[in-house]
């Protein structure tokens, strides 16, 4: 098989890793956003199983690249693809594969933020229980707002 090809044929590999990977990643977002612990812990798995195997295919066409005297690069392999025959074809490829390996890692940043929100949540409600945040205000018996650290009141009476 001639290196344009086995290149070709990693490119639609990872293009296809990298659409299990957004899968998954939107999933997560679900799961994340309902609070399915279930859920979110199979998909942690099966997203690291997507990454592990991204990284093998990476990996493999940065030795095709390398193997041609190229650097591994972008640049390097945008190089070795207008050597190639089929250069047309790997073009649009690697354009989709970047474009996807964008969208990744969005999503990915986005369920950060989610996750980021969600334990500033769950630490919020932990201080005023707690009563370790002297600056969360809770309401009184009068209905009106309180410091936790003014005649706060025991997680008993709450």
């Amino acid at each position: 098989m001639a290196s344009g090809e086995k290149l070709a044929t990693i490119l639609e590999r990872e293009i296809d890793n990298l659409k299990t990977l957004q899968s998954i990643v939107d999933r997560e977002y679900e799961a994340l956003a309902d609070a399915n612990i279930p859920t979110i812990e199979g998909l942690v798995a099966e997203k690291n199983r997507a990454l592990a195997t991204q990284a093998e295919l990476a990996k493999s066409r940065q030795d095709i690249v390398q193997q041609h005297s190229f650097e591994d690069t972008p640049d390097g392999l945008l190089r070795f693809i207008d050597e190639c025959d089929n250069r047309e074809t790997l073009s649009t490829a690697y354009q989709h594969l970047s474009t996807l390996a964008r969208d990744c890692r969005d999503s990915n940043r986005a369920n950060g933020r989610l996750i980021s929100q969600k334990q500033r949540q769950a630490a919020g409600a932990l201080d005023v229980l707690r009563k370790t945040d002297s600056k969360s205000s809770i309401y009184s018996s009068q209905g009106k707002t309180s410091l936790a650290g003014e005649k706060g009141r025991t997680l008993g009476k709450v």
